[in-house]
């Protein structure tokens, strides 16, 4: 059913709806809920595991030097926070099967 390039709030919440039969309406605001939550989670700095599927990451980069690549300038990049993936062992073995 899921498109496969991407999987849009649409194609989850439909989802959600044909396995569960509830309203496509009520589907589609867990879906909002579930996005909304994750993502409060991780401006706040805090890290998510989602047991048999992975683990988002919030790491805190220091400020650097750096240069701009087009002129060679030097410059200072400044602090921030990045977010990565690491899936669960389970995710990686189902890929690699």
């Amino acid at each position: 059913m899921m498109n496969k390039n991407n999987v849009t709030r649409k194609e989850l919440s439909t989802s959600i709806t044909l396995k569960l039969g509830i309203p496509y309406r009520h589907s589609s605001e867990i879906v909002d809920i579930v996005f909304s939550n994750l993502k409060s989670t991780l401006v706040s700095g805090e890290s998510i595991k989602l047991v048999n599927f992975g683990s988002f990451i919030v790491h805190k980069k220091s400020p650097r030097r750096g240069r701009n690549p087009q002129t060679g300038e030097s410059m200072m990049i400044t602090k921030r926070h990045m977010i990565t993936f690491r899936p669960s062992r389970q995710l990686r073995e189902s890929l690699n099967i």
